[in-house]
């Protein structure tokens, strides 16, 4: 469980003063990055990015990739920040400039925090009401058997074109994980991060 999240933003000028910005999450149990070490990276690479043409971005890459192994948030944050300037520079929208814009919406899932299976399942009819059609399950505390119960629970309120994810964040073991996916092999679930 977490219950802060510890954001690192980063804050690029360029030489004709436009801002570009950037942001990475510290997530210790999933990628090892702590904010303080995020912090210390980014740091590190900013004397790296003086004088450098933020539309280089593969040369930036490069540069921060020679200067210090791992580190993915601290180097994303960067990069953002860098596409953000040359968004506003070119006055086009940055997926304009990753290669175009691909529709209007984006089908959005609802994520269910870790409750009894009850409640998690109790949930999808609002959600739904909301217009969520993909559900993602909180799971993964070391109880194997609860977890199954809650797929369970939500898969049973599901409608036709509805999408279920059991997101356990890493939280299983390998056995527990295995145990959880011949647990639910009789429902359409995708199963994510589980160990």
């Amino acid at each position: 469980r977490i219950d802060v999240a510890q954001n690192v933003l980063v804050r690029i000028e360029a030489s004709d003063g436009a801002v570009g910005w950037g942001e990475a999450t510290a997530a210790p149990t999933m990628t090892g990055e702590l904010a303080a070490g995020m912090v210390a990276a980014v740091e590190h690479l900013a004397p790296l990015l003086v004088g450098q043409d933020v539309r280089l971005h593969a040369a930036l890459a490069e540069r921060c990739a020679q200067a210090i192994h791992g580190n993915g948030g601290a180097k994303s944050a960067i990069d953002m920040a860098c596409w953000d300037i040359l968004g506003k520079a070119s006055n086009l929208p940055v997926c304009e400039l990753l290669g175009g814009r691909f529709g209007d919406s984006v089908d959005l899932y609802r994520a269910i925090s870790q409750e009894a299976p009850e409640v998690m399942a109790s949930k999808v009819a609002g959600y739904r009401e909301e217009g969520y059609r993909r559900f993602q399950l909180k799971v993964g505390e070391h109880d194997v058997e609860r977890d199954i119960a809650r797929i369970h629970a939500v898969a049973n309120e599901l409608e036709p074109g509805d999408i279920l994810v059991a997101d356990a964040n890493t939280g299983w073991l390998k056995h527990e994980a295995i145990r959880v996916c011949r647990g639910v092999r009789d429902v359409d679930v995708y199963i994510e991060q589980p160990c």
